[in-house]
């Protein structure tokens, strides 16, 4: 039987470059966010993701599995919106894709329900596949910018090339094959019930390019997947917006635990060929049990991820330039946050930031709220 592999997760990736210029507004004086962290209890149990999200807005989504995939497959989607509804930021379940010109494999992988289709470069997909199954409801669309986003292509190929490697070890690779990654920005302006919209999308596509040998010679085929985020809201507010949707950009953190967790999971499954649901299930907690600690490589990729996120912000405010890394001493872990927000608090849940040097939330407040200091 000829193995296929699909990759249960995917590099979540959000990466902007600079670009059409819009009104200069400055931060709000003061952000308060709490933390979100979503738990995968339907399979391994641990924490899958976390990040800061604005106070009062609504978080929606998280991990999912589909248990009649084979490999069981993993699918994290979340939605973050505003009180008001019309600012939004969406990180977009990842789809899978093949193309081969052989027909016979092409019929395989649509049985299983692998939508056909030839690879495209990033910018083509969110321009030419995204936009029109996503904004249908839509007017008066333009594109203000579209780039390549080479170093977020490359952080995303690294990860792949690690999940790759340790799938490897577990069930080796009986064929040839080449990894490569693309990224794309593209920002856009459309009308949506009588207002005028901005969106900011992103998206990372990983390729494998598989060599195997058919029944009549050498088959070439491409697996190849995406991964979409975005950030909305109505023009004249996105300046206002931004700084908020740069911190949620910033604070969110994959846990490399879990991500390794499941590509043990895609391979152990594949070679053993577990059929059965229960099966499956004791394999992830054996998996669980035995988890080894994550390499400080693959630690440092899911973290660096951000940098490839900084410059798009550049362009709607000068006080959000950069990030500056904080110490949070309630959970004993670092928080990066725009450049500017001198005056860092937490009381170990939720967040606060501002830009002016006397703000101290414990004034009036029945909360503790510890100061966070800017790592140096």
């Amino acid at each position: 039987m000829r193995r296929r592999f699909r990759p249960v997760l995917l590099l979540v990736v959000a990466g902007l470059l600079a670009g059409h210029s819009l009104a200069w507004a400055a931060p709000p004086r003061s952000m308060r966010f709490h933390k979100q962290v979503a738990m995968d209890r339907q399979g391994f149990g641990i924490e899958a993701f976390r990040l800061l999200v604005p106070e009062k807005w609504r978080f929606q989504g998280g991990v999912t599995w589909d248990m009649q995939k084979f490999p069981p497959l993993a699918t994290i989607a979340f939605k973050a919106a505003s009180p008001d509804g019309r600012s939004l930021f969406e990180h977009f379940p990842h789809e899978n894709f093949f193309w081969s010109q052989d027909p016979n494999l092409q019929m395989s992988y649509a049985r299983t329900g692998t939508e056909i289709m030839a690879p495209v470069s990033a910018v083509d997909f969110l321009r030419n596949v995204f936009l029109p199954r996503h904004r249908k409801d839509i007017g008066d669309l333009k594109v203000l910018e579209s780039a390549a986003l080479p170093e977020l292509a490359r952080k995303t190929r690294e990860i792949a090339e690690h999940q790759m490697a340790l799938f490897h070890t577990i069930s080796p690779f009986t064929f040839r094959f080449e990894l490569a990654s693309d990224a794309g920005h593209l920002r856009v302006q459309y009308r949506r019930q009588g207002r005028v919209i901005v969106e900011e999308l992103t998206v990372a596509v990983t390729r494998m390019t598989a060599y195997l040998q058919g029944m009549y010679g050498p088959v070439t085929s491409v697996t190849w997947i995406t991964q979409v985020n975005s950030f909305q809201a109505p023009a004249e507010e996105m300046a206002g917006r931004a700084p908020l949707f740069r911190v949620m950009l910033d604070s969110y953190l994959e846990n490399p635990a879990w991500a390794e967790a499941g590509t043990r999971l895609a391979a152990t499954v594949t070679r053993e060929q577990l059929r059965h649901q229960q099966a499956v299930f004791d394999r992830m907690q054996q998996i669980r049990r035995s988890q080894q600690e994550v390499s400080d490589m693959i630690v440092k990729g899911y973290r660096q991820r951000s940098a490839a996120q900084d410059r798009i912000f550049d362009k709607y405010s000068e006080a959000v330039r950069g990030v500056d890394t904080y110490r949070d001493p309630v959970n004993d872990r670092e928080i990066q946050l725009p450049t500017g927000m001198r005056n860092a608090w937490t009381d170990g849940s939720e967040y606060v930031f501002s830009d002016q040097s006397d703000f101290n939330p414990n004034v009036g407040s029945n909360k503790n709220w510890q100061r966070m200091e800017r790592k140096r």
